[in-house]
């Protein structure tokens, strides 16, 4: 009986999409995407990707899937996820990669998102060319900066950030905490005078923000173009 329960699991619908079937193999074990993503070292929303069809695990990351799932690379690699063998040859071939998970993204309202344990599934990882970043990751999804920054691109930032404005910030692209709890991609520019600082919009449709009030104020450590 404990054997045909677990065929019921595991057997493989010749009609089924990998969405569809990693789902049932997740829910078959009770493990939340959360923790799968813990588990594979990647964002909780990567696994809620592969789930609703957007995107598919790599093929290097097929084989630690089936032994988190108990089943075998057969079950996991289906029809439509590449053949086992290139699986396993994938994992062992497949050099260190220095991915880090997005912490947010910038809206087409200029405003930033920031988040956690991959609430909103527009978060996901992403590959840097370098490795050892402890900073803030931010994906941009919308216009308004554009042409300097475009959708889909990334950006990184440490927090705490800054208390105050600095005039070493004139000129540089930012992210800042508005008082008003607004968290936003700007420019710094100066203002009026020597103590007067603009948070501008490289959209000229997007006002500026005169003598803003912030929280913190945390200059973009990299740009990653796509």
């Amino acid at each position: 009986m404990l054997g045909e329960i677990r065929y019921c699991l595991i057997h493989n619908d010749p009609m089924e999409d990998w969405a569809t079937r990693l789902k049932r193999l997740r829910t078959a074990t009770r493990l939340s995407q959360a923790k799968v993503a813990r588990a594979m070292g990647i964002a909780p929303a990567s696994v809620a990707q592969w789930e609703i069809g957007r995107s598919k695990p790599s093929l290097d990351r097929l084989s630690a899937l089936a032994n988190l799932y108990g089943v075998s690379l057969a079950d996991i690699c289906g029809t439509d996820l590449g053949s086992p063998t290139e699986a396993l040859k994938a994992a062992k071939i497949q050099p260190p990669r220095n991915r880090f998970p997005v912490s947010g993204f910038v809206s087409g309202a200029d405003r930033v998102i920031m988040y956690s344990d991959g609430d909103i599934v527009q978060d996901g990882d992403v590959e840097l060319p370098f490795g050892g970043y402890d900073g803030i990751i931010l994906r941009v999804n919308g216009e308004s900066m554009v042409p300097r920054y475009k959708p889909g691109e990334v950006v990184g930032i440490h927090l705490p950030g800054k208390e105050h404005f600095t005039t070493k910030m004139i000129g540089k692209d930012v992210v800042a905490k508005l008082l008003d709890g607004q968290i936003v991609l700007k420019t710094v520019m100066c203002g009026g005078d020597s103590s007067s600082f603009v948070l501008a919009s490289v959209n000229p449709l997007v006002p500026p923000i005169f003598n803003p009030e912030i929280e913190w104020i945390s200059q973009i450590e990299f740009h990653l173009v796509g």
